[in-house]
């Protein structure tokens, strides 16, 4: 399981705050289990899942995650709607396992990564549509990403997250995503997918400027971390079947200091 290229709660965020985002930090974490790594019948988990995420708006819920979860949900006003997005997006994986399009790539991203970012905002008390925008374009850019370190552990799940157009563009196969060190062409995509994920988390920043401080703090935080990664890719040669790809804690905390003072813009 990949450790996050993001902080999920500074430590100068008031505890209440922190208390919410690792609570939802936990529950996505426990999504993402039950459909990547559990063993046994996944789809069946996530079912139990839903279930009990219902529970948790009736005060009932069951599993100590979504118990967990339950003072956040209720103090936040977070939506039913937005946290089962998360439920689908891995009910998702389980059946598709090829993207034709970068279009359809978004569109996994509207369920498993946006999602994450609206619930964010709502603990900051700031879900408003056109800031869910900004965070959409941050969260979908951090998840493209983050699809594109994780190539090879993918592939041994057999999915692909890179669209089949922009490979057959640069002259990829799949077999190229089962090599120790990714072939040049592959190189050329990667560096592609990077690029433009991160010209969508630069479009997205600007959010920072329009949350206070505490939010401010927070989403300068994930956007840093996101660019720090996008630095990684370049020094590692935009090979992550070669290279463990990782954000340097350097880079992530100076980019995090720029963000916050300069609120997403340069």
């Amino acid at each position: 399981m990949r450790s996050e290229n993001f902080p999920v709660a500074s430590r100068v965020l008031p505890r209440g705050v922190r208390r919410h985002l690792h609570a939802l930090y936990g529950y996505f974490r426990l999504v993402d289990y039950a459909g990547d790594e559990a063993p046994g019948h996944r789809g069946a988990l996530l079912d139990l899942l839903e279930v009990d995420l219902k529970r948790v708006y009736q005060g009932a819920a069951r599993i100590p995650v979504l118990r967990t979860l339950a003072p956040t949900v209720r103090e936040c006003a977070i939506p039913y709607d937005v946290l089962v997005k998360l439920i689908e997006a891995n009910r998702q994986d389980q059946r598709v396992r090829r993207y034709e399009t970068f279009d359809d790539l978004l569109d996994y991203c509207a369920l498993s990564a946006n999602p994450v970012g609206e619930a964010v905002l709502h603990v900051f008390g700031r879900a408003e549509p056109g800031l869910v925008a900004l965070s959409d374009r941050i969260c979908t850019a951090l998840q493209v990403l983050e699809h594109c370190q994780d190539l090879g552990e993918d592939l041994r799940q057999d999915r692909i997250y890179l669209p089949v157009q922009d490979m057959r563009r640069f002259g990829c196969q799949e077999e190229d995503l089962a090599t120790e060190t990714a072939p040049t062409r592959l190189r050329g995509l990667v560096r592609f997918e990077v690029d433009r994920a991160l010209r969508m988390l630069d479009s997205g920043a600007v959010l920072i400027s329009r949350l206070p401080w505490m939010g401010r703090i927070a989403v300068a935080g994930y956007v840093a971390g996101g660019r720090a990664t996008a630095a990684a890719f370049g020094a590692a040669g935009y090979d992550p079947l070669g290279v463990d790809v990782r954000p340097s804690k350097l880079r992530t905390f100076g980019e995090w200091g720029r963000l916050y003072v300069l609120g997403g813009s340069w």
